[in-house]
C-alpha cells in the first residue's frame, strides 16, 4: 500500500490553494472549444429581370460545379428586345453622320457669309440631336444584351444546393423584393463555428490557424470571422468561424467539432 508522504503534503496543499483561487480547471485544456460545422459561403441567388422558369436542372441536396446553370428563365423576349435594339443601330449611325455632315456644309456656308445664324443652329441641333439617338440606340443594345445574359443562374463556385424555392412555368418578378430562387453553398468548405469568451478568445486573429478535430480526423482551417455577440443577459461573447478544407472527409454541416485555439504563449 502506497502511504502519503507528509514531507510532500505542503507542497500540495500550495499547488491545490493556486489552483482553487485562480480557477484552473485540473482536467480540461483551456484551449479546447466545442462548436458545430456550419456552411460556408452560404448564398441566397436570385435574377434581377423578370420572366418565366423554363430550366431548373438543379435539386435540393445535389453538388454542381463552378458555372453550372441553375436556373434560366426563357431566353425568347429577352433575344426579341436585343434584336429589335440591335436593328436600329446601324440606321442611328447613318443618321448621325448625315447630320454632321449637313452641319458641316452649313457651317461652310456660314463662314462664306452665305448661310444664316438659324440655318447653322438648326443644323448644329439636328446633328447633336442624331448623335444623342445614335448613343441612346448603342445602349438599349448593350442593356438588352446584358439582360439576356441575366436571365440565367450559374453556380459561382463548386457548391451545394440547399433549396430550391422555383418551379418551371413560375414566373419571376423581381421588381419589388427580388425573390431567393436557388439557396447554395461551398462544396469544397465549411466552417467550424464556436462561441468563447473573452478569455478564451486571447489574442487570436483572422487569418490564424486554428486545428479542427471530429473522431479521428484533424485539420488545420484558418480563422474566418470573429463577431461579438451579446447574450440575453448582457454578457459579451465572440463566435469564432474557421474555415476548413472539407477534402475526402465525410463531415457535414451540424455536426460537432473541437476547436484547438493557440495558447497566449
Amino acid at each position: 500500500m502506497n502511504r502519503f508522504d507528509p514531507a510532500t503534503r505542503p507542497i500540495v496543499v500550495v499547488l491545490l490553494a493556486f489552483l482553487l483561487v485562480f480557477g484552473v480547471p485540473l482536467s480540461v485544456s483551456a484551449s479546447d472549444i466545442e462548436g458545430t460545422l456550419g456552411f460556408a459561403d452560404r448564398v441566397s441567388l436570385s435574377t434581377p429581370v423578370s420572366g418565366v422558369v423554363a430550366e431548373l436542372p438543379v435539386r435540393a441536396g445535389e453538388r454542381v460545379e463552378r458555372g453550372a446553370v441553375l436556373l434560366a428563365l426563357d431566353r425568347t423576349p429577352f433575344d426579341q428586345r436585343h434584336r429589335m435594339a440591335a436593328a436600329q443601330v446601324e440606321g442611328s449611325k447613318l443618321a448621325a453622320e448625315e447630320a454632321a455632315r449637313d452641319a458641316d456644309r452649313v457651317q461652310a456656308l456660314y463662314d462664306r457669309t452665305v448661310g444664316s445664324d438659324a440655318e447653322r443652329a438648326l443644323a448644329i441641333i439636328e446633328r447633336e440631336t442624331a448623335r444623342g439617338e445614335r448613343d441612346r440606340v448603342q445602349a438599349e443594345t448593350a442593356l438588352r444584351a446584358w439582360q439576356r445574359e441575366q436571365a440565367r443562374l450559374e453556380a459561382p463556385f463548386d457548391a451545394r444546393v440547399l433549396a430550391v424555392n422555383a418551379a418551371v412555368g413560375e414566373v419571376v418578378s423581381p421588381r419589388l423584393t427580388p425573390p431567393t430562387l436557388i439557396e447554395i453553398a461551398r462544396a469544397d468548405q465549411l466552417q467550424a463555428i464556436a462561441r468563447v469568451g473573452a478569455e478564451q478568445l486571447g489574442t487570436l486573429s483572422l487569418g490564424d490557424e486554428v486545428a479542427v478535430r471530429r473522431g479521428g480526423e484533424r485539420v488545420i482551417g484558418t480563422v474566418d470571422a470573429i463577431r461579438a455577440e451579446t447574450d440575453t443577459e448582457g454578457r459579451v461573447g465572440y463566435r469564432v468561424a474557421v474555415r476548413i478544407e472539407r477534402g475526402e472527409r465525410d463531415w457535414r454541416a451540424g455536426q460537432s467539432v473541437t476547436l484547438a485555439l493557440p495558447d497566449d504563449g
